[in-house]
């Protein structure tokens, strides 16, 4: 872990790790944290540790078509309107993009598995799947992307996957399990 960065959401000026108890808000993210982070004093940015390891350009299993183009949604054409097709949460910083396709991603949600376990279903793993119906925890209606036992038939919303009787356990090689429930899962997973 550097010192100093440079980084290409801030090429201004180098940002320097810096470990203070109050909140920040991230740059990139848009999520608060405390503690350790990447700062440039004269401009007031600053990134998570964690935010800096995206890369510029990704591909991402769930849109296997085009690779994705990191783009900041302040400067964003598209509107103010926009969610990430993964969780459905609206995005409010920096995020992933397919042009062409109008596919959008928040960073985080590019770390997802494609296999998870979870004690709600624990006979099987889920797979990350496009699929319609509804979700096997809440019974609301699914938007598209949903952790899925096709054999049983059982679907869970991505968030109720972090909540639908998830409660401890291991994480696997190319799999996590979903028990982290302040966690999205991917941030559990192992690289």
């Amino acid at each position: 872990m550097a010192d100093t960065i440079t980084h290409f959401t801030h090429p201004e000026h180098q940002l320097l790790l810096t470990h203070k108890s109050s909140k920040f808000w991230c740059d990139l993210c848009k999520i608060s944290g405390t503690g350790l982070r990447y700062r440039c004093e004269t401009c007031d940015f600053d990134l998570h540790e964690s935010c800096t390891t995206y890369p510029e350009i990704l591909s991402f299993y769930a849109h296997p078509w085009h690779k994705l183009a990191l783009a900041d949604h302040s400067a964003s054409t598209v509107g103010s309107a926009i969610c990430c097709d993964l969780c459905r949460e609206p995005v409010k910083g920096f995020y992933y993009k397919c042009t062409p396709c109008g596919f959008y991603l928040h960073p985080h949600c590019s770390l997802s598995p494609r296999l998870v376990h979870s004690r709600f279903h624990p006979d099987h793993m889920l797979m990350l799947v496009p699929t319609a119906g509804s979700c096997s925890a809440c019974n609301k209606d699914l938007m598209v992307w949903t952790y899925r036992c096709g054999m049983c038939s059982v679907n869970l919303h991505y968030k109720c996957l972090l909540t639908a009787g998830n409660e401890g356990g291991s994480v696997g090689d190319d799999r996590v399990d979903a028990s982290k429930k302040t966690q999205k899962p991917a941030l559990t997973a192992k690289k």
